[in-house]
C-alpha cells in the first residue's frame, strides 16, 4: 500500500534515498524484552542514525542538524517508519520537546541540551500528565513557589515515557492560582537527579515498564529552568502538542501502514473470514484517511507552518487508523496471538499498546471537543 505522502514530498527525493542507504547498513534492535536491553539498543540506533546525520535534520548546524525545513524532518521519520525503523530512544525529547525548545529556550542552554539529545547521550522525558490532570491539562496541581534565585516544586508526575531513564525532564507547574486556569502555568527543565525527584517504573500491560510516575518533593530549579515566561507556559504547552501531532504523529503513521502492508500480504494468501473481511476494509479506510492527513501535515510543516487546532484531526484519525490496524493484525494471527512459547508475538504487543492510544497524548474525547469549539465554532 503506497502512501500519497510520496507524491507530495518528491523534492526530499535524496534525503529519502539516504534513509535507505542508512537502514540498509544499519543494526535495527531486536524486540528485547528486558527495559534495560532494549533501551541501549535504541540508543546505539540513535547514535548511528545521528553520525549519519538524520536524526535532527531540522535543527539549526550548531545544534547538530542540518538546516532543513520541518518537512523534511517528516520525510525521514515517515520514510525510518516505513522501513521498519524502532521509535529512536530520545523521540520525546527530538520530536515532542525539541521544536518548542527551539521556540522559547536560551540559546545558551540549547547549546548545553540540544547536541546531547540528538547523540542520546541524555535521555529526555515529558512531565504534563498527573493522578488527577490527565487531558484537562489546565487542572494541573503540581505548585512551584520562589525560592531566592529558583523555585520550589512540589507534585506528582504520571505517564512519563523513560522517565526513570531520563536525565532531564520538561514539566508543567503551577505557578499562578488554581483560578488562574491556563495562565497559571510555567514550563520548567527539571534535572532528573536533582534532589527531591524520586521516579519509580510503572508496568503496562505490554508487559514492558516504559512509564514512570514521578514525584517531586521540594525540588529546587534555578530561575533559567524556565521555558518561555512565568505563567505563560500554556503557550509552550500548545507548541508542544503540536508536535505530537507534526513529526511524531508522520513517523507513528507510517509504521502503522507498515503493519498494514503486512496484514494485506497476509490476507493475500489466507482465506479471511467475513468478520476479517468487514475489519481489513475499515482498517484500509482508515489508513487512507490517515495518508490523506498526513499528506496535509507535511505540506504544512514544509511550509513552515506548525500545526494548529487542526492538529487534533491528526490525532483522531491516527487513533481510529492505530486501533483499527493493531486489532486485525492480531486478530489474523489466531491462537498464535492468544497463547505462544517464548516471547510473545509483535502483533500481540502493537494490540496492547494501541488500546492506549485514544487516552495518551490527549484522549479523543477532547479531541473531539477542541475540533467542535475550535474548528467548527460550536459552544462548549
Amino acid at each position: 500500500m503506497t502512501s500519497v505522502v510520496a507524491g507530495t514530498a518528491s523534492s526530499y527525493g535524496p534525503l529519502v534515498g539516504e534513509v535507505d542507504d542508512f537502514m540498509a547498513g544499519a543494526v535495527v534492535p531486536s524486540d528485547s524484552e528486558s527495559v534495560d536491553g532494549h533501551m541501549a539498543e535504541l540508543v546505539e540506533f540513535q547514535r548511528q542514525l545521528n553520525d549519519a546525520g538524520l536524526a535532527v535534520v531540522s535543527w539549526p548546524a550548531h545544534y547538530g542538524g542540518r538546516d532543513l525545513d520541518a518537512g523534511a524532518a517528516a520525510v525521514v521519520a515517515k520514510r525510518l517508519g516505513e522501513l521498519g525503523a524502532p521509535e529512536l530512544a530520545n523521540f520525546v525529547g527530538i520530536e515532542v520537546l525539541a521544536p518548542a525548545m527551539l521556540r522559547f529556550a536560551d540559546k545558551a542552554d540549547l547549546a548545553r541540551w540540544l547536541p546531547a539529545m540528538a547523540a542520546a547521550d541524555e535521555l529526555w522525558c515529558q512531565m504534563f500528565s498527573e493522578p488527577d490532570a490527565g487531558s484537562d491539562l489546565a487542572a494541573l496541581r503540581t505548585t512551584g513557589h520562589r525560592d531566592g534565585d529558583g523555585w520550589r516544586i512540589n507534585g506528582t508526575k504520571i505517564w512519563s515515557t523513560w522517565g526513570h531513564l531520563a536525565r532531564w525532564g520538561l514539566a508543567l507547574v503551577r505557578t499562578g492560582t488554581t483560578a488562574d486556569r491556563h495562565r497559571g502555568i510555567t514550563a520548567f527543565v527539571i534535572d532528573m537527579r536533582s534532589e527531591g525527584v524520586q521516579a519509580r517504573p510503572l508496568r503496562a500491560m505490554t508487559g514492558r515498564a516504559e512509564f514512570a510516575e514521578v514525584f517531586l518533593d521540594d525540588v529546587f530549579v534555578p530561575a533559567e529552568a524556565v521555558i518561555g515566561e512565568v505563567n505563560k507556559g500554556w503557550e509552550v504547552t500548545l507548541h508542544i502538542l503540536g508536535s505530537e501531532r507534526g513529526p511524531y504523529a508522520v513517523r507513528r503513521a507510517a509504521v502503522v501502514r507498515a503493519v498494514l502492508d503486512r496484514v494485506l500480504g497476509h490476507a493475500s494468501q489466507t482465506r479471511l473470514g467475513p468478520l476479517e473481511r468487514e475489519e481489513l476494509v475499515r482498517a484500509v479506510t482508515a489508513v487512507r484517511l490517515l495518508d490523506l492527513r498526513i499528506d496535509a501535515v507535511v505540506e504544512e510543516l514544509s511550509q513552515g507552518r506548525y500545526p494548529g487546532p487542526e492538529a487534533a484531526i491528526t490525532k483522531v484519525l491516527l487513533t481510529r487508523a492505530e486501533q483499527q490496524v493493531m486489532a486485525l493484525a492480531h486478530r489474523v494471527h489466531a491462537l498464535a496471538g492468544v497463547a505462544w512459547l517464548g516471547a510473545a508475538p509483535p502483533a500481540v504487543g502493537d494490540f496492547l499498546y494501541s488500546v492506549a492510544a485514544s487516552i495518551y497524548g490527549g484522549s479523543d474525547q477532547i479531541q473531539h471537543n477542541l475540533i467542535g469549539e475550535r474548528l467548527l465554532g460550536l459552544s462548549r
